[in-house]
């Protein structure tokens, strides 16, 4: 007979669960610390390891599926998986809306055919692999030029129709005669109003330079880019002694003087509009390393993975960024910074959380997406986050006002026998193993089947009034 021995250790749960396929939405287990007065909860998942992201639930093809943003609580994909289309996620409750299907003229240009004899309608190669929201909420996408004679486009979408505008519509040697043949721009950032005034900016993934490119936009016109040498001589610095930026670099403008840059070799680092480093981990190697999320146990970022942001929670600021690469433990995660002030220096930084707990999966992301998007409304932010092949989710970080935030269910679950035995009927319970991973939902029950399987495993109910409760358990 099965020995079973349960565990009176008390976690709360952070969300609505849902329904029992694995297609279906589910919450990261884990729990978040409070941590400077805020609070990370979990809203929903598709990730790999939770076993609700696997083949048939993928956005598109391996590959096909590079770049995601948010606007007005959705999260856009760029997909170039049946078409050129923006796939549509409802942010609130992770269910797959109509995607909008881009018309046929969006990445395309005249060009002189074969011969030279006269202009033809040509197509911009590997169209939709990455999108993003400037300030006033355009919709912006590009596709993935990969040499210097390479046609590089940047497009501004209609979302209501999928008509577009080109902003941006050049080979780069034409402007730089100079250029490495190697030039390549995976993705792009853009800071402020593109029909006004604005900066649009692309890191080069070319093996032997490290260098970004910019667009100034003046009164909805772009003007010619410039291109910016990055500093890596200084010693000392995150960039000192690098030969690139490596694979599939992406940039954040925060104005029209700093940027973030993020490669595959280097973590996120603050530059100015002239190439130099102004900022950066190596003011603070310890925030590198996070012994808070789990006390006693120790996780190191490393660049495999590259995405970050900034935001801003009333008087707090905060980055965000994508913290492991497939190969790193907890595969696929993310990791929440706190500044300790208004100058936003790397210095007063302090890790608040890494997450998903579990990470989102380790599944081959070569395109090094790890992307995190914040919509902040008054005092909570809603987060987020999107790796390639691996999943995506929803947190929300909010204030936290005391113990009485969270409803705590005092319905008693106990072990016996094979059977999970639950002191009254439950509106949903899920059970979990100590990874994250989703083994069994039931709703409007009290009872379950235990798992066969000798270990820990984790309880999560929510109750008639909506409160909730996770219990481990031992099945030995």
């Amino acid at each position: 007979m099965k020995k079973s021995v349960l565990f009176g250790m008390l976690l709360i749960c952070s969300s609505s669960l849902t329904n029992v396929f694995a297609s279906d939405p589910t919450v990261d287990p884990a729990t978040y610390s409070t941590r400077f007065n805020y609070n990370l909860t979990s809203q929903w998942a598709y990730t790999n390891n939770l076993q609700n992201y696997l083949t048939a639930d993928l956005l598109g093809a391996a590959g096909t599926v590079r770049g995601m943003a948010v606007k007005d609580g959705k999260m856009l994909f760029c997909s170039r998986n049946a078409g050129n289309q923006i796939l549509v996620i409802d942010g609130a409750t992770g269910a797959k809306l109509t995607p909008i299907t881009l018309t046929s003229n969006v990445f395309t240009y005249m060009g002189r055919n074969k011969a030279d004899t006269a202009d033809s309608l040509w197509t911009a190669p590997l169209p939709c692999n990455d999108i993003q929201v400037d300030d006033a909420g355009n919709v912006l996408v590009s596709n993935l030029s990969t040499s210097n004679t390479s046609r590089f486009q940047i497009w501004k979408i209609d979302i209501t129709t999928g008509n577009g505008t080109a902003l941006i519509d050049q080979t780069i040697i034409t402007d730089f005669p100079a250029s490495k043949v190697g030039t390549r721009f995976d993705a792009f950032g853009v800071w402020g109003d593109v029909t006004k005034n604005a900066v649009i900016m692309a890191a080069n993934a070319e093996a032997t330079v490290v260098e970004v490119y910019k667009w100034t936009i003046t009164n909805g016109t772009v003007e010619a880019p410039v291109l910016i040498e990055l500093d890596n001589v200084t010693a000392g610095t995150t960039l000192t002694g690098k030969a690139n930026l490596g694979t599939a670099p992406r940039v954040l403008p925060l104005d029209d003087n700093y940027f973030y840059v993020d490669g595959n070799s280097t973590v996120p680092t603050l530059m100015d509009k002239d190439g130099n480093v102004i900022d950066g981990f190596y003011n603070k190697y310890s925030a590198l390393k996070d012994s808070v999320t789990i006390p006693g146990t120790t996780w190191s970022m490393d660049t495999g993975h590259n995405g970050v942001k900034e935001f801003q929670i009333g008087s707090d600021y905060f980055l965000i960024m994508a913290a492991s690469n497939t190969a790193t433990k907890p595969n696929s995660s993310f990791r929440i910074f706190k500044f300790a002030d208004a100058g936003k220096a790397f210095s007063g930084l302090d890790c608040m959380w890494t997450f998903p707990q579990a990470g989102m999966g380790a599944v081959s992301n070569p395109y090094r997406t790890g992307m995190p998007c914040v919509e902040v409304s008054g005092s909570e932010a809603k987060i987020y986050v999107y790796t390639g092949e691996n999943g995506y989710a929803m947190y929300t970080m909010s204030v936290s006002t005391g113990l009485n935030d969270t409803k705590i269910s005092h319905v008693n679950i106990l072990l016996k026998g094979n059977k999970i035995s639950i002191s009254e009927e439950v509106k949903s319970a899920e059970i979990y193993a100590v990874s994250g991973q989703r083994l069994a939902s039931a709703y409007n029950v009290s009872e379950m089947s235990a798992p066969t399987q000798k270990g820990i495993y984790l309880v999560s109910i929510i109750d008639k009034e909506g409160a909730k409760k996770v219990q481990k358990i031992a099945v030995q």
